[in-house]
């Protein structure tokens, strides 16, 4: 498996994982900030953010993101980084998690 595609499996993965506030996976939600696979260790690593520092929902999407990468075949572990620049705003959201939204 080329890293290309073990990436874009990640990607696709991660539509998987929803925040259980809104319903909304966490690409749409734009909380993804980047996606990255090592070939010769296996680590998949995902960068992604929370709507607020404080978001009382962050341990449980780290937790879905990294059951659900480790799924993906040649991922043979995930570290999920966490940060907030740039900070989240509703612009981040795609057009499909706007509609899942209602907006």
């Amino acid at each position: 498996m080329t890293p290309e595609l073990v990436t874009q499996e990640i990607q696709s993965a991660l539509h998987e994982v929803f925040d259980p506030e809104t319903g909304v996976n966490l690409v749409d939600l734009g909380l993804i900030y980047g996606v990255g696979w090592e070939a010769e260790s296996g680590e998949a690593e995902v960068r992604m953010t929370f709507t607020t520092p404080a978001c009382p929902a962050g341990e449980v999407m780290t937790d879905g993101v990294e059951r659900r990468v480790a799924l993906v075949p040649g991922v043979r572990s995930v570290r999920v980084e966490v940060g907030f620049e740039p900070r989240w705003t509703p612009d981040r959201i795609t057009e499909e998690g706007r509609r899942a939204l209602g907006w």
